[in-house]
């Protein structure tokens, strides 16, 4: 069984290197109609491939087909292995995170509540798959307005992952997030504190390519720009600037992180430095989105307010 499944995710990670999104459900379904004919023998793939059915459905924002798909591994999970094991929380992980794309945040908190006391059940809260249900958790709290239950969930996911070794990236955007949800809640000490833990943190992995660490530095930057710390927001600005250029060149990261100098550029005073952060907004835009996309005109409407505000 378990070379059968190894075939099976080997065959589905050449079809999703070949981006081909409709090969990859169609051998998913063709996959499915296979191990059906034979269930008692193969429940354990059938599993598998509903669970990345609903994934694959989830990514492709056809949401009630992922529900379904996941309903189905859900239910021979339950048959087969029982509600007590971390493959049937994971299911329910899952299910919940397409709950929440959908907007449906009161089933979506259900479902990952039903995740942790399936956790919990077994005896597994020291471990990683625990902690990503309470980060999951906690955004759904978070889009849900209840910052505090939020803030709850991140603490105790970032008790489990600080001492685990190669988790720092993560650490980073916990402590990210909880900079942001102090700050919606007035604990502006807290947001400091943490906003510290994050630079640090970010600083570790400072060498490595990071999808999220342009970002983070983007989301702390916006936070002290808003506590008027403008020179501490530049220099955060400028550093995520220079590590998306590393790693990953002009993209859309890059011409928003442009754009958000401009804001702290023209705050404190210096028009001439905001109006070249908007040109190169602009000029990044048009070249990826074109002259006609809503970011190149934003840009470039702002730049003109700004040069006649400006009298240029």
């Amino acid at each position: 069984m378990h070379k059968q499944l190894e075939r099976f995710y080997g065959e589905l990670d050449e079809r999703y290197l070949q981006g081909d999104l409709a090969a990859v459900e169609r051998f998913l379904l063709a996959y499915e109609a296979e191990a059906r004919q034979d269930p008692l023998r193969r429940r354990e793939e059938l599993i598998a491939v509903y669970n990345e059915l609903g994934s694959f459905y989830r990514g492709v924002s056809r949401y009630a087909q992922s529900v379904a798909a996941f309903e189905k591994a859900r239910a021979l999970a339950a048959a087969d292995l029982g509600q007590d094991c971390g493959q049937y929380a994971t299911i329910l992980n899952n299910m919940a995170g397409t709950c929440r794309l959908m907007g449906d945040q009161v089933k979506a908190v259900e479902l990952f509540h039903e995740a942790v006391e399936v956790y919990r059940r077994a005896g597994q809260t020291d471990s990683y798959a625990y902690a990503s249900v309470l980060n999951n958790l906690a955004l759904a709290y978070r889009e849900s307005g209840r910052q505090e239950q939020a803030i709850g969930c991140l603490r105790q996911a970032l008790g489990l992952i600080e001492d685990m070794p190669g988790r720092t990236q993560e650490v980073a955007v916990t402590y990210n997030n909880l900079t942001t949800l102090y700050s919606a809640v007035g604990d502006k000490k807290q947001a400091m504190l943490c906003l510290q833990r994050a630079l640090q943190a970010f600083e570790k992995c400072a060498d490595e390519e990071n999808v999220h660490y342009a970002a983070g530095l983007n989301s702390l930057a916006a936070f002290l720009y808003a506590e008027g710390d403008y020179d501490r927001a530049l220099a955060l600005y400028r550093k995520s600037m220079r590590y998306t250029l590393r790693f990953f060149g002009e993209n859309a990261e890059y011409g928003m992180t442009c754009q958000n100098m401009a804001w702290v550029y023209e705050r404190m005073g210096r028009t001439a430095d905001a109006a070249a952060m908007l040109e190169r907004a602009e000029k990044v835009y048009e070249s990826l989105f074109g002259p006609d996309h809503e970011r190149t005109r934003t840009a470039a409407d702002e730049l003109r307010r700004l040069r006649q505000a400006d009298g240029a």
